[in-house]
């Protein structure tokens, strides 16, 4: 028989004759940006927070403590930490294990003080943190939409395309789902790609010694400038993530910031550069798409195949 995960249930309504004072609404204390506790509340719930600094490109860990109102006592409902990685890495979240906390103060939605006891999930080190916040904000009336992937996308996928013409399919834009169970909370992962559906064509990319290697095009481009790379094309175009309930509110799109940061992201056309086989003879042409995730479109405008064989496309 498997261990159960042991929930701690910590609800607590004495104060504590431990020792807080307003100082210690101060995590970090720095000269021009200290690190302060901050605290919202709801009809039900308070929700204490402090937010962290980690990378050159502000990336940021905000640790963040959720306390259920039970009469006039606060129970611990979860604690998680959230890693934005803003335009450089993968933004997630993580759940805390809380063992211990103590109130010193508690007057309704107006001071909260004591001491919280936690396991970060990533250093694995237990961290014991005083509080004090008197300058809580209400967010009982703030309403936040999640966003879903099949709310956005779904219904626009597969896109078949027929770049000749000729009545069979070439190239799907399409999505795969993955599921990530290994993670807490568990998340869904949504890629949105290009499948070629035949061996015989080709998704060509930018000629360059390295991966990744990219596979947007921006005019002005020629299919000269191209070759395949078995196994180091990225095919992905963007990626959602959506979260197991409470914390839906985090679903997101990548909006291709991390995969192709400075493409997909201004007015130019975007194309892929593909090649098909025929007969033993290789033909090249393009695909100009959109894709958008900030107003859910995708749409294939155009395909071309140049009808002369072994003849590269250009377009300006």
């Amino acid at each position: 028989m498997e261990d159960e995960e042991v929930v701690i249930e910590i609800i607590k309504c004495e104060k504590s004759d431990i020792s807080v004072t307003k100082e210690d609404n101060i995590i970090f204390n720095d000269p021009t940006d200290p690190v302060l506790w901050e605290g919202s509340f709801t009809n039900d719930q308070v929700k204490l927070s402090y937010t962290v600094v980690v990378g050159q490109y502000n990336e940021s860990e905000t640790y963040n403590f959720i306390f259920n109102k039970v009469n006039e006592c606060l129970k611990i409902d979860r604690a998680y930490k959230y890693y934005d990685g803003k335009l450089v890495d993968v933004s997630a979240i993580t759940e805390m294990q809380v063992s211990e906390f103590y109130i010193k103060d508690w007057e309704i939605n107006s001071l909260f003080s004591g001491l919280l006891v936690y396991v970060d999930p990533h250093d694995k080190n237990t961290y014991s943190r005083k509080f004090w916040i008197d300058n809580f904000k209400d967010a009982s009336n703030l309403v936040e939409i999640p966003e879903y992937f099949d709310d956005c996308f779904k219904d626009k996928f597969p896109i078949e395309i027929d770049v000749d013409k000729d009545g069979i399919i070439d190239f799907n834009l399409t999505y795969e789902e993955n599921n990530d169970i290994g993670n807490t909370p568990k998340f869904d992962s949504y890629t949105i790609q290009l499948i070629p559906a035949s061996n015989k064509n080709k998704i060509l990319s930018p000629k360059k010694n390295s991966s990744p290697y990219t596979i947007i095009f921006e005019p002005p481009f020629t299919s000269e400038n191209t070759r395949q790379y078995f196994g180091g094309v990225k095919n992905t175009l963007d990626i959602f993530y959506e979260f197991d309930s409470p914390y839906e509110n985090y679903n997101y799109f990548l909006s291709n910031n991390l995969t192709y940061k400075n493409i997909l992201q201004n007015d130019l056309p975007d194309y892929f550069v593909i090649s098909k086989d025929i007969g033993g003879i290789e033909y090249f042409g393009w695909i100009k798409f959109i894709l958008d995730t900030s107003t859910c479109q995708a749409e294939v405008l155009f395909a071309y195949l140049e009808t002369n064989p072994n003849t590269h496309v250009n377009v300006n």
